[in-house]
């Protein structure tokens, strides 16, 4: 028994002693710091932390970590334009066997959590542009049209516009709806939608993605189903005859 323990012992001290190795050869905080900031050239690094310690990764193919990992929030200003902006991502190093130094490979940036500085909301075209989603792909928002009769009008979540570049944005938008539920209810429900927009490559045509923010019924109404069937539905009004002030 005494031999099992010792073996387990010994066993321990020797993976210990590996990530203590690891440990002991990965950059310092001034080194990560300077090879992140000289990883972008065209912006001026105003302020940086990290967010959390090193995390070390092994790749399919690999039998030791090859990767290390470590979260650092930054905000930049462009050289050029002057433009700041805010995010969070990974300084990633690797190496090719246990033995070597850990070399630099990339800044990985997180997109959900770039965010232009000093952006200005400009809720009048948020609005139109969210319109213009609606007409265009109305599904998008709204799920099985065929149940959807009434959509009350918008409004911008205050505080929720981001602007990530020139080419994208993202806001929440939120609305009353009148529609079916469970096949025999006529309900409204008050809705808000995550709106992420891109601006595509002929720098004119915007496309959405949207997702669910929340949402609460404010009531109710039995009806029988034919009586649902006879109502007009966004599948065959489309959406701008079905929506605004009752």
């Amino acid at each position: 028994m005494k031999k099992i323990i010792s073996a387990i012992s010994f066993s321990l001290l020797v993976v210990l002693a590996a990530i203590g190795a690891d440990a002991q050869s990965l950059p310092s905080d001034a080194k990560t710091m300077a090879d992140t900031k000289a990883a972008m050239p065209s912006s001026t690094v105003e302020t940086a932390e990290f967010t959390s310690g090193w995390k070390l990764e092994r790749e399919s193919g690999y039998t030791f970590s090859n990767l290390a990992k470590r979260a650092i929030k930054m905000q930049v200003r462009d050289k050029k334009s002057g433009q700041q902006k805010s995010f969070e991502g990974l300084a990633i190093y690797q190496r090719g066997s246990a033995s070597d130094a850990w070399q630099w490979s990339r800044f990985f940036a997180y997109d959900n959590s770039i965010k232009m500085i000093g952006a200005v909301e400009n809720t009048a075209e948020i609005e139109r542009m969210t319109l213009e989603g609606m007409t265009i792909r109305p599904s998008d928002f709204f799920g099985d049209l065929t149940g959807v009769f009434w959509v009350h009008p918008i409004k911008i979540v205050p505080g929720s516009f981001q602007k990530r570049s020139d080419k994208q944005m993202s806001w929440q938008v939120e609305f009353k709806i009148t529609r079916r539920w469970d096949h025999k209810f006529l309900v409204e429900r008050n809705q808000i939608k995550a709106v992420d927009a891109y601006l595509g490559m002929d720098g004119k045509t915007w496309t959405y993605s949207v997702g669910s923010a929340g949402e609460k019924e404010l009531s109710r109404q039995e009806k029988s189903p034919a009586e649902l069937d006879a109502m007009p539905n966004m599948q065959s009004k489309g959406f701008k005859p079905l929506y605004g002030s009752k």
